[in-house]
């Protein structure tokens, strides 16, 4: 299996684009996807994955391209056969343009030709080939921008994203970030679950648990105990926000990472 991660060059994306990733794999395969509290834009060049709906108890094809939305539950994914997909790992900022009204809510309705054109599409996954696994970054740069560019931003949401990372190493409290926002805590937590259909805990927790699992996966000097920074009260804590979110202890989940991404297990 290939994966290659590269990050945006254009400095106006980086609030809103994570990362793009770029999945070569030729055998049958399993994936689970770690929560990571981002939104996922896919388009497949090549196979398909399957996707267990927790919901509804069945499997559902990837399609040649959509969205995945962010969550704070594991997903189950199989290969069957060979895949050759692009992903777009979208930060929850990007929820503020108004092309993203009401998205993690009625996802299922979003369409990724509103982020890339298909004739886009086309272009930028005919120069993905076995032989030359290469992310067009500037190219897939410049389309992103000129969509988001379209849009109105809701600086509303952006904020209240701001106040969370600013608060992911101190104690949780709702007063706080309604009064952020010049909000009673009930009408915070109302527009809270319609615009990210979690609630605020909920959202601090999986936006937390996103940076302290990338920290640990890409920084080697650092240990378990260092997840104590990030306001845990002390390691049992850490290790069991841990097991509630991704299913297993954090010595397993970090065993189980062999790719270079921290929000993906293998198998």
């Amino acid at each position: 299996m290939i994966l290659i991660e590269e990050r945006p060059k254009n400095p106006t994306l980086t609030k809103y684009v994570d990362r793009y990733q770029l999945f070569i794999i030729k055998e049958p395969a399993f994936l689970k996807t770690i929560p990571n509290g981002m939104i996922e834009c896919y388009f497949v060049k090549e196979g398909e994955f399957i996707k267990w709906d927790a919901e509804s108890e069945l499997t559902k094809s990837s399609g040649p391209l959509g969205f995945l939305p962010a969550s704070n539950q594991p997903s189950l994914y199989h290969i069957p056969d060979n895949l050759i997909c692009l992903n777009i790992k979208l930060n929850l900022k990007i929820l503020s343009f108004s092309l993203f009204s009401g998205f993690l809510t009625e996802w299922k309705s979003f369409e990724a030709n509103s982020l890339i054109p298909e004739v886009e599409q086309k272009i930028v996954l005919s120069g993905i080939s076995d032989e030359a696994p290469e992310i067009d970054v500037n190219k897939i740069d410049s389309l992103i921008e000129q969509t988001l560019s379209k849009h109105a931003i809701d600086h509303q949401i952006e904020k209240v994203l701001e106040l969370i990372e600013e608060r992911l190493t101190g104690k949780f409290k709702v007063g706080d970030l309604a009064e952020g926002l010049n909000m009673s805590n009930k009408s915070f937590e109302r527009w809270i679950r319609k615009e990210f259909n979690l609630t605020p805990k909920e959202l601090w927790q999986v936006t937390r648990f996103q940076q302290v699992s990338y920290d640990l996966k890409h920084k080697p000097n650092r240990k378990f105990i260092d997840s104590l920074a990030y306001g845990y009260y002390d390691q049992s804590h850490f290790i069991k926000e841990c097991r509630k979110i991704t299913g297993y202890s954090p010595r397993e989940l970090f065993s189980k990472m062999k790719l270079p991404t921290n929000d993906i297990i293998f198998e």
